[in-house]
């Protein structure tokens, strides 16, 4: 079942987030090395849980953003971070964040809150949806791919040593 998030569910979301990344560091995108989540590609940060709530609470007060989970018998299998931007005449869709717990995924699960999180973007006057994935997280490129997105660019980082 997919509901709307609420501060109630903090908690639960920080410890299902935090399963996801700790057992599959590939995930680490560019994201969360500017978030100080991660410190390097496949390392995390020691206080990355405080900075992931922290960029939670700053997604979830945005009035243009929406979370979604999807949940069976109060247990959180997926979710969905998303909202619009404009830098000039028509907004935007962004997929921030997602993740599906990987005992679930192959049931629809992503298909379904992708799905619902488009049908809320178009609401909004967003016709173009952007998202950025780690380069290691393969499976999720395929079902973006899947789902109709194409790679529009590569992200580089260079740090001073």
């Amino acid at each position: 079942m997919i509901t709307e998030y609420d501060s109630n569910m903090k908690n639960g979301l920080c410890s299902f987030f935090a399963g996801i990344i700790e057992t599959h560091i590939d995930y680490i995108s560019h994201g969360e090395l500017q978030m100080g989540i991660a410190t390097d590609i496949g390392v995390l940060a020691p206080d990355f849980m405080e900075k992931w709530e922290n960029y939670l609470e700053r997604q979830a007060s945005c009035p243009d953003n929406f979370i979604l989970l999807d949940t069976e018998s109060g247990k959180i299998r997926g979710f969905i971070i998303a909202g619009t931007t404009s830098d000039g005449d028509k907004p935007y869709g962004v997929i921030f964040d997602m993740g599906v717990d990987p005992i679930y995924r192959g049931n629809g699960i992503g298909k379904k809150l992708l799905s619902e999180a488009v049908v809320r973007l178009r609401e909004k006057g967003v016709s173009e949806y952007y998202l950025e994935s780690g380069v290691n997280n393969h499976s999720a490129h395929e079902f973006f791919e899947h789902s109709g997105f194409v790679q529009v660019s590569s992200v580089f980082r260079m740090k001073d040593i």
